[in-house]
């Protein structure tokens, strides 16, 4: 009782401390693991950042994926209709790999990105049910710095996704596909190289249904903008910046999720702001996108309006690596794709169908040297996002119907950059000044080979 009082005590100072500090406004405004979490440089450290997808830029600079459904499709229907494709065609993830534990207990684990996630989690002993990971389970028992928080706890309410049950503090946590997760909430050793991040706060899953590891990923590194996720809590240790560059994947590299001096200084970098909470729940990186281009052509038909921001979640733009595919609110999306086609049609393209997208044409050499680049304008002038055809298409293999270039971009709720679109810019948040800050990057110069 005495040991759990005093982590709970821990917990609070440190999760108020990281409010006063204005990172973020108060609530109210072993085999088969893989290898090395976390390494430490002076007064910044870098997670490795892996890539957990079998797509590859072939020699076009294209990503190449085989369409799965294909063969069940009419090749050669003229589609003229807007077709939003129930489910990304594509699953590209992230991770980056964790040490947690002490002793015998600690182990390294891969977590999956999730920029809106408020609160870390990783699947613990026991877990019922549980889904395929690499490595071992989490067990509690047999880390000597584990420690539970009890309910409590001043974090263990609202808005916070956490509550108090019996003596422990639990947390619940839905998402796509049914996915639902509990457990309890607990403080453990995170490894940072050769040095610990003391009494952190995370999720021990003991139920995770729905969850999509890919047989790989143990739980979700959340990212968001709440006290309890992963980079707030290393922003709370002084390190208030972190950066990431998303590469194309390939086993044999990693890359980096870098804090603090970490980060790398880069020229040309262009900065938006990150918007202030409109509700105590909200964990995302909101930006103020106001319009968007094809090459250096201005779509008089997207309103700023179009990307407002409500509360509740709703509209707005969010920057997400986890993410696969971009997702461009309803009525942007139309004016958007209509502006790709009729590009494209003027230029002689057949429009195709294949499942999961909205606007694909065949795949010729001729339609290849007409594709345009598509810009992100931000609130700030200079902020401009630019995506370039290679990153704005992905080339679709079919068996029977021959290779398409599909739009890989598809109609939502709101508005949220994905990972195929991140990949070769360099991202910096800086959460102390809520600024975001970009450019350009060859991505696949920040990695690193795997041991």
């Amino acid at each position: 009782m005495a040991m759990a009082i005093k982590s709970t005590l821990q917990c609070v100072v440190f999760l108020m401390a990281l409010i006063t500090t204005h990172l973020i406004p108060p609530a109210d405004a072993d085999a088969g693991s893989p290898k090395v979490a976390m390494a430490s440089s002076g007064a910044g450290s870098s997670f490795r950042l892996v890539a957990h997808h079998d797509y590859a830029l072939r020699d076009d600079g294209f990503l190449h994926v085989q369409s799965r459904l294909d063969d069940l499709l009419p090749s050669e229907a003229n589609v003229t209709t807007l077709r939003p494709p129930v489910a990304s065609p594509i699953d590209m993830a992230f991770s980056v790999v964790v040490g947690l534990g002490s002793g015998k207990g600690r182990h390294d684990y891969n977590l999956k990105l999730d920029a809106s996630g408020s609160l870390m989690w990783l699947q613990c002993k026991p877990c019922n049910p549980k889904q395929p990971q690499r490595g071992p389970l989490f067990d509690p028992k047999a880390s000597s710095t584990f420690q539970q928080v009890a309910g409590t706890s001043q974090i263990c309410h609202p808005p916070y996704p956490m509550e108090p049950a019996g003596q422990q503090c639990a947390f619940h946590l839905s998402g796509e596909h049914g996915m639902s997760v509990h457990g309890f909430v607990a403080l453990e050793n995170l490894t940072m190289g050769p040095e610990s991040m003391k009494e952190f706060v995370f999720g021990c899953a003991h139920s995770a249904e729905h969850f999509n590891s890919q047989r790989t990923f143990a739980g979700v590194a959340a990212m968001g903008k709440m006290p309890t996720s992963l980079v707030m809590q290393v922003a709370a240790r002084g390190q208030t910046r972190f950066s990431y560059c998303l590469f194309s994947g390939g086993a044999s590299r990693h890359g980096f999720l870098r804090f603090g001096a970490d980060v790398p200084s880069r020229p040309g970098l262009r900065t938006t702001k990150i918007l202030p909470a409109l509700d105590a729940h909200e964990s995302q990186y909101y930006v103020s996108l106001v319009g968007i281009s094809l090459d250096a052509k201005r779509l008089t038909r997207i309103r700023p309006e179009m990307f407002a921001r409500r509360r509740g979640g709703q509209g707005g733009c969010v920057i997400d690596p986890g993410t696969p595919l971009t997702v461009l609110a309803r009525e942007a999306y139309r004016v958007v794709e209509d502006a790709v086609w009729s590009d494209l049609r003027r230029n002689r393209a057949e429009r195709i169908q294949r499942q999961g997208y909205g606007l694909c044409v065949r795949k010729t050499a001729e339609i290849k040297r007409h594709l345009q680049s598509l810009s992100f304008h931000f609130a700030e002038e200079t902020a401009r996002l630019v995506v370039k055809p290679e990153e704005l298409f992905t080339a679709v293999e079919g068996r029977l119907h021959g290779p398409a270039l599909c739009f890989a971009m598809s109609p939502g709720e709101r508005t949220v950059i994905g990972a195929l679109q991140q990949v070769d810019t360099r991202f910096v948040y800086d959460l102390k000044d809520a600024k975001l800050s970009f450019a350009s990057e060859p991505c696949s110069q920040d990695t690193a080979g795997v041991d």
